[in-house]
Formats: C-alpha cells, structure tokens, sequence
C-alpha cells in the first residue's frame, strides 16, 4: 500500500520541483551573500524564511519564528534559527523535528559562497515537507527548524537542543536535510539512520536505486581514502542524536563545487533533487503510519 502510494505522488513531485528550484535559487542568489551567520545576507535569508513559513501557513513558538543564541568560537557570536510548526491530530504531543541548516560560508573579497547545494536545497525541501503536511492534518506534530551556525560547528543545533520550545522527551525523530541537490561523486543520495527501521529500508531500496543506506562510518571521504566520515556528528543531527533522540539523515556526498563559489543553483540537478524530495516524502509518509513507541525504541 505504501510502495503504490509513493509511486503515485512521484509525478506530482516532479511538477513541484519548480518552486523547489525556485527556493533555493533565491536562498543561493548574490543579494543573500552567502549566508554566512551574523552577515547582512543571513538576516535577508532570515526575511525569506519568515515569508516562507507565514504564506506556508505554519505557526510560531512565543510569537516569533526567531530563536536568538550565543555561541562560542574564537570570539562569543549571536546567530538565530529559524522556528515554525504545524500541529498533529493523531498524536499532537509527539514531534517530529525536520532541520536543515540555512548558513554557509559568506564572502571572501569579491568571491560569494553561494551555497545553493550547501544548504539552500535542503531548506527548500523544508519548506516542501511544509507544503505537503498542509494537505491533511498529519498523525504527528512537526517542528521545522532552519539552523544557523551548522557550518561553525553545529551550534544552532546545538542551542535548539538546549533551549527546545517544547520537552525533549516529546521529540520522537529529527529528520536532517543536508546536500539533497545533486548526486555527488558516487551518484548517490545517502540515508544515515535508517538501519534502526528494516522496513523503512525495504521500502525505500524497492522504489530508489540511488539511496545507500549508511551506518555511522563511511563512505570514504574520497574514492582513494581511508578517511571516513563520522556521519552522526556531520550535519545538525549529531546534537539530537547525542541527546539520545533517533535521526534519518539525508545528504549528498561532496563534490567537486563544495565549499566554492561554483556551488551555484545553476548547478543543481533538478532530476536528482526530484528524486531525493521523493525519497523524503516517502519517508515521511511511513514515519506518519508508525506508533511513537516504534520510532523510539527500534
């Protein structure tokens, strides 16, 4: 039932991938100045997000989508995630929280990062979740967090999972979106996490032949590399997972335009992202269809 399911919305998926590049190329654009945390151009992005979450219809914690926290680096910085929810009716208590980071790396003279890839496509996959949850009053409460400061050291996850605006306890998942916009070296979407729940990877191997299944190691950094990856300390959901709350995470592997000014929404594979949102939506649908006790404890 689910794998017909899936299969029916990729179609409407696909059609939806223009406002997905439309989101992304406007988080990427030169006015945004690549984002980086405390610049001019994350508070613009910080204005797009808000616009985002209000025609998106979703609510606000203490009145505000903007969530203020100090950190420390090599001086104390402020940065400010960006909070909205949309609430549940099966199990309005419970709470999914789907992050994805929306800082990157600034400007360095006349060179911008526009980070496109890095992370503007997976706040765009934020938003479509958003989107989507709208339809029908899902089974779960959902937090939609835009975090600042991941590239500084996943301090705006950080700072969510010190200062939750609502009981950890009551967090039943973080689904993480980092890097879904292109294939990468491998041709690959990666899916950390998923080994806790054989079903969700039965079902997602059945209908994607492009996501891996990772474990908390690996791949290698580069194809002749020993190094590896410690995936569950490489985008926002270390702190939860570090806090004893399960993750999924979606990523790309790097290439050969990250953490450069070619990581452009020019470049973005609007087949290959097409193919991630589906992935993720997928994904979504069975976590709707699965207890709390069952996400918590596999």
């Amino acid at each position: 039932m689910i794998r017909r399911f899936c299969c029916v919305l990729l179609f409407v998926v696909q059609n939806a991938s223009g406002q997905l590049l439309e989101d992304i190329r406007q988080l990427s654009s030169a006015d945004m100045q690549g984002r980086e945390t405390g610049s001019a151009g994350a508070e613009m992005a910080r204005h797009f997000i808000s616009q985002r979450y209000q025609s998106l219809g979703l609510s606000s914690f203490n009145g505000g989508y903007q969530q203020a926290f100090l950190y420390a680096g090599w001086q104390e910085k402020t940065g400010v995630n960006m909070l909205a929810y949309r609430q549940g009716c099966r199990y309005p208590q419970q709470y999914i929280v789907v992050s994805a980071h929306y800082d990157h790396l600034g400007k360095t003279g006349h060179k911008i990062f526009f980070g496109a890839d890095d992370n503007a496509s997976g706040v765009a996959a934020l938003f479509e979740l958003a989107a989507r949850l709208s339809e029908v009053c899902p089974a779960y409460s959902y937090i939609f967090l835009a975090t600042d400061a991941e590239e500084n050291g996943l301090y705006g996850s950080k700072a969510f999972v010190a200062n939750p605006p609502v009981e950890l306890s009551s967090i039943v998942l973080n689904l993480n979106l980092d890097m879904i916009g292109r294939a990468g070296k491998r041709g690959r979407l990666y899916l950390t996490g998923a080994k806790r729940y054989p079903a969700l990877m039965s079902l997602l191997g059945t209908e994607f032949g492009k996501v891996q299944f990772l474990s908390h190691s690996g791949p290698p950094r580069t194809i002749r590399s020993n190094t590896r990856y410690d995936w569950p300390e490489a985008s926002d959901h270390g702190p939860f997972h570090r806090s004893g709350i399960r993750y999924l995470f979606f990523g790309g592997h790097e290439h050969p335009d990250y953490h450069t000014p070619e990581d452009t929404w020019q470049k973005i594979d609007p087949d290959f992202l097409a193919m991630a949102m589906q992935a993720i939506w997928c994904t979504v649908q069975w976590l709707e269809q699965q207890p709390p006790a069952a996400l918590k404890s596999q």
